[in-house]
């Protein structure tokens, strides 16, 4: 709190000795020993502003249209809580493992999470293109939580609910630093990448599924090659001949795989 109430102060006084009206954003690193360092300032909403309205409740992009008629704020700095913690996480079109270079393309399928904590922002559906022009970004996804700990819980989940297909997505990646130790006990720096995953591999629950997806069909090809026909007379009216072998042929089978013999 009281690191909070310093980089908040510092960034009021910035922002009203250049006389900067309207809504902005003032950055600041900080090191190990919590000292915190300007950084710069963006006069402008940050991709990141849903995370500070979840935890608020304000509106700040209504306040940012009220500045631009000339109203006040409809609210004063002592009227703010916080209340939980949020995360976001930019879904973009580029391959982790790849140096996260773009994957431009268009979108087959797309389906976003949903449940308690969960907005996403998105302007886009199946079939939308991601082009070479612009930054490849697909989606924000914002959870909140209580705290830290169910916001992360909530945000592997959401992540887990994505399915998007026809291009490289930063997905995994995402979910893999969600379940980072360091990352979950708030141990990290600039150089969190390079030191939490060497060899660029990132994955996810949501890789297991389209692994399995892969097995299950190739044991489903490979049982079909398996089909013994036991009489070309099965089907023939009249004649139960088939149907009996057919019901020997399987009972043996279900003997066999219990260890006994007929």
């Amino acid at each position: 709190p009281e690191l909070r109430r310093k980089m908040g102060e510092a960034a009021v006084n910035i922002v009203r000795e250049s006389k900067y009206v309207g809504a902005g954003t003032v950055e600041f690193l900080v090191d190990q020993n919590l000292n915190f360092y300007f950084l710069e300032v963006n006069t402008r909403l940050q991709v990141e502003h849903p995370v500070t309205e979840m935890v608020t409740g304000i509106d700040i992009v209504r306040e940012q249209f009220r500045i631009a008629e000339g109203k006040k704020l409809s609210f004063t700095q002592d009227d703010i809580k916080q209340n939980g913690h949020a995360i976001e996480c930019r879904i973009y079109a580029e391959d982790p493992e790849q140096g996260f270079m773009p994957s431009t393309g268009t979108i087959k399928q797309y389906r976003e999470p949903s449940g308690p904590g969960v907005r996403v922002d998105a302007g886009v559906v199946a079939g939308s293109e991601i082009p070479i022009y612009y930054d490849p970004i697909i989606a924000k996804l914002i959870v909140w939580g209580a705290d830290r700990n169910e916001s992360i819980e909530r945000t592997i989940r959401a992540l887990k609910e994505y399915r998007i297909a026809g291009l490289k997505t930063t997905i995994g990646f995402a979910c893999a630093v969600m379940r980072s130790q360091n990352f979950r006990m708030g141990d990290y720096t600039t150089d969190f990448i390079e030191k939490e995953f060497p060899d660029k591999r990132f994955s996810c629950h949501i890789d297991d599924i389209k692994r399995k997806a892969a097995i299950s069909a190739a044991v489903f090809e490979y049982l079909g090659r398996q089909k013994v026909v036991v009489d070309s007379s099965v089907g023939r009216a009249g004649n139960d001949s088939g149907r009996k072998g057919w019901l020997q042929y399987y009972r043996s089978r279900g003997v066999n795989r219990l260890g006994g013999s007929r």
